[in-house]
């Protein structure tokens, strides 16, 4: 999947931090960095929110496509890229670093479900270590249910990463789920209401001047099992739908 103009990420992942899975803490915490001219962002650990690691910079304020620095500035590399497929939005491009001895970058496009009645974006990728490499599909899911209720710093409503599981026959978010927390008491925890696990959570931030908002890795999203590149895109998507919601809630505000 990919576009052949997308814009080049120079980063590559040398050998010795390929078998490093975790690329970022557990829990993030997401704030902005505004100056005149410019719309930044930061991304600290949750227990550490004074020492950030990474950096996130847009290039056109924040409607442009943006770019996931591998330190806590835009002065560092890239570590992936981030852009929609038009000018009219739908489908975002990722573009992701290099694995080293690979030559070249791997893109991923992460979709929008066929609904609107329930917002979700999907996107597949190569998951896991060698000898156990393999092809999963995860849905990033709207919720306001008790996985993103339960995130430290968020205002109850968010997304929620979905483990679906492998690609075949999938055709882009099959399962509406009822998640306004009501039911949430009868299903297992970290399980959906159809048995899938979640991996992550990001929670928009409430009322807040700075605050973007907060991301958690769940389940097998915060250990070793699916490896660097998905923690990567997990935060780059995770991003790319709170803006998408920034610039809906801004041309609402405009029509009025």
């Amino acid at each position: 999947m990919g576009c052949s103009n997308s814009k080049p990420v120079s980063f590559l992942i040398p050998p010795d931090r390929m078998r490093e899975s975790r690329v970022c803490p557990r829990r993030l915490a997401v704030t902005s960095k505004n100056t005149i001219t410019k719309f930044n962002a930061m991304l600290s650990d949750l227990d550490r929110p004074d020492d950030p690691v990474y950096a996130v910079s847009w290039a056109s304020g924040m409607y442009g496509g943006l770019t996931l620095h591998s330190g806590p500035t835009e002065k560092y590399q890239a570590s992936a890229t981030a852009r929609t497929a038009s000018s009219v939005g739908g489908n975002y491009i990722v573009t992701l670093p290099r694995m080293w001895p690979v030559r070249q970058q791997s893109e991923d496009i992460m979709r929008l479900g066929p609904s609107m009645a329930y917002e979700m974006w999907w996107f597949a990728m190569r998951v896991g270590t060698h000898p156990s490499v393999r092809v999963e599909l995860f849905e990033w899911r709207c919720s306001s249910g008790a996985e993103v209720k339960g995130v430290e710093g968020g205002s109850g409503s968010g997304w929620k990463l979905v483990r679906v599981g492998g690609v075949a026959g999938h055709g882009g978010g099959n399962v509406e789920e009822n998640d306004n927390g009501i039911n949430d008491s009868s299903r297992a925890d970290g399980l959906t209401s159809d048995i899938k696990e979640v991996v992550a959570v990001w929670a928009d931030a409430g009322l807040s001047l700075s605050q973007i908002g907060a991301l958690e890795f769940r389940g097998a999203g915060a250990t070793d099992e699916f490896g660097l590149l998905l923690n990567i895109t997990v935060i780059v998507t995770g991003i790319c739908l709170w803006q998408l919601r920034q610039m809906h809630n801004a041309a609402a505000v405009a029509s009025m």
